[in-house]
């Protein structure tokens, strides 16, 4: 196409070489039109951030491009000498990754990054110039406290926070082209809704496009002018991106927009007496179906709101508090006390999956560490089954610790790379006496690959020759090992493909029936925190505002704070350049 900033055609691209080769790109061909935003969306594994890694010329040691052609402003990238990519790198193409807290250096300031950044850019630039370019840019990027944040270190930001201070590095040099992968996972859904408007308006600023690859098709519907959809290293199907989510052609695409939970759906499709489960196979556990197969729909619902147990609640806190001490010496800010927690109080009935939704800094990842005992509360009971665990000695909570376990949102970080997963599964029973030798510990960690719908081959797998999807299931797998009352999900699915998400929440399910499991699932996704969840809990600044049944999450007179979070969900609507609104789930009935 004449015209296009960005080419590329029939690009493939391979790891290892020779009859062993693995194509892991095969012959995908798109435009970016000057100015618009393009997404290319898929599944974990489809090859997204290879192509992007491929236009940087940023790929793994061990992968080669074997045929095609990148152009930029019809420039050749793939035959470019190096000194010539890392030229174009920065000054026509920026990149905005995934994880802005590895992509930060955290031995260095905020503000010793933008300079240095800078000064590559421009290098007649004064000292004085330089610090007056990165407290503009902090500011373009929303930081309105531009000061206190160049003095900071990375890890004393939030998620938000981070990424805008990325955006502000990939931006500043005004590049044609700013490539973004998936960078609003693992946000809640206000930041993340201001991260893409962020991007966007960054774009228009510098009249540049934008690439943006990404798993959420809430995101696609929000952002995107047009869409490509990728399957095992290939485009399936691309087009705007009205005709993509309302009307898409390949069967693929089709599954993955009916994977795609939506506020309402489990209450609507409740009333025709359907289970609440994702997916035609429901509770389909089989190590086919552990990381999205196709078509995933929504056939969800039947609350659990009812159905109360009569014993009383597994967990009740009342009126706890947690403070944390930061800043002092070494920070370059005064020391101050912080309340991550203050005066909350609630209960979790046995059976039932409690849900905690809030930004990011709300405290709820605090929080759940108090009911976990990871935390000590400053003030306040924490009964677990009738003992107050904020008063217990080390001993005792150590005894009780079995009984409470933690699924982690990071599935990758949690894990040991270094050991096989049945040692992973098996050390805690060990440890807390649930397996009196090797042999039985490892039996028992078979039964808990058979829980997930895992094979008992990968007890000798290490962690990196799993998916995703598989790694979270572990990750469960060994939480369920030491037999728990109360699994505590923090962000289990956030960082997971649609259908690899569904299956992940059929599991959890699933495994709430068969095991009589008590949940207390963190989220930000609100249409799954609705989906899998009997009542919610809504947190801000530490203060749990309300709470009530999942079922009445949209209903009118909710606190201000939960309209702000259901406001900023991107839902699978749009209007198009005609004024007509149309819904993007393929199927599925505006409510």
């Amino acid at each position: 196409m004449t015209g296009a900033l960005l080419s590329v055609r029939e690009l493939s691209v391979e790891f290892g070489r020779g009859p062993a080769a693995e194509r892991v790109v095969d012959e995908v061909t798109f435009d970016v039109r000057p100015g618009e935003t393009f997404a290319i969306v898929g599944e974990s594994g489809a090859g997204k951030s290879l192509t992007a890694s491929a236009i940087l010329g940023l790929l793994p040691d061990d992968a080669v491009v074997t045929s095609g052609s990148i152009s930029l402003h019809g420039e050749e990238v793939l035959t470019a000498t190096r000194s010539s990519v890392t030229r174009f790198r920065g000054s026509k193409i920026g990149m905005v990754f995934q994880n802005p807290l590895a992509s930060l250096d955290p031995s260095f300031r905020i503000g010793n990054q933008l300079k240095e950044i800078i000064g590559l850019h421009r290098p007649a630039a004064t000292k004085r110039e330089r610090h007056e370019i990165a407290e503009t840019w902090l500011r373009n990027v929303g930081i309105d406290d531009a000061a206190r944040v160049l003095s900071a270190y990375p890890h004393e930001l939030s998620g938000g926070m981070r990424q805008r201070v990325m955006i502000a590095l990939a931006s500043l040099s005004g590049p044609a082209l700013l490539i973004a992968d998936e960078p609003t996972t693992a946000l809640d859904a206000v930041v993340q809704k201001q991260i893409l408007d962020l991007l966007r308006s960054v774009s228009e600023e510098t009249g540049g496009s934008l690439l943006l690859i990404t798993h959420d098709f809430g995101v696609v519907s929000y952002a995107a002018d047009r869409v490509a959809v990728m399957k095992d290293g290939r485009i399936v199907e691309q087009d705007r991106r009205d005709r993509v989510l309302t009307a898409p052609a390949d069967a693929y695409t089709r599954s993955l927009i009916r994977a795609v939970p939506e506020i309402g759906a489990r209450f609507r499709l409740a009333e025709r007496g359907l289970p609440r489960r994702l997916g035609p196979a429901g509770g389909d556990r089989s190590p086919a179906s552990a990381d999205g197969g196709d078509g995933t729909a929504v056939t969800a619902a039947g609350p659990r709101d009812d159905d109360r147990d009569a014993r009383p609640p597994l967990v009740t806190l009342r009126n706890v508090s947690k403070e944390f001490v930061v800043g002092g010496l070494g920070t370059g800010q005064r020391k101050r006390r912080f309340r991550a927690v203050g005066d909350v109080s609630l209960h979790i009935e046995r059976g039932e999956v409690f849900g905690l939704i809030g930004e990011s800094g709300s405290g709820k990842s605090t929080l759940s560490r108090l009911i976990g005992g990871l935390l000590r509360a400053d003030a306040g009971e924490i009964v677990f089954d009738g003992r107050d665990i904020a008063r217990l000695p080390k001993a005792e909570l150590r005894r009780l610790r079995p009984r409470f376990q933690f699924v982690f949102q990071d599935a990758t970080s949690s894990l040991n790379p270094r050991v096989p997963v049945g040692e992973q599964i098996s050390r805690p029973l060990l440890r807390f006496g649930k397996a009196a030798s090797r042999a039985a510990g490892r039996a028992r960690a078979a039964e808990a690959l058979d829980l997930v719908g895992l094979p008992s081959s990968y007890l000798h797998r290490y962690p990196h020759e799993l998916s995703g999807g598989q790694r979270q299931r572990i990750g469960i797998a060994r939480a369920l090992a030491l037999e728990p009352d109360l699994l505590i999900l923090d962000e289990p699915t956030s960082a997971l493909d649609v259908s690899t998400q569904a299956n992940i929440l059929n599991l959890l399910l699933d495994l709430r029936e068969e095991l009589d499991l008590t949940y207390l699932f963190i989220g930000h996704n609100l249409a799954v925190v609705e989906f899998l969840c009997d009542r919610v809990g809504v947190l801000e600044q530490g203060v749990l505002l309300e709470t009530f049944r999942a079922g009445e999450l949209s209903a009118a007179g909710r606190h201000p704070v939960t309209r702000a979070l259901l406001d900023a969900v991107l839902p699978m609507r749009f209007t198009d350049e005609s004024g007509t609104r149309g819904h993007a789930a393929a199927g599925k009935a505006d409510p």
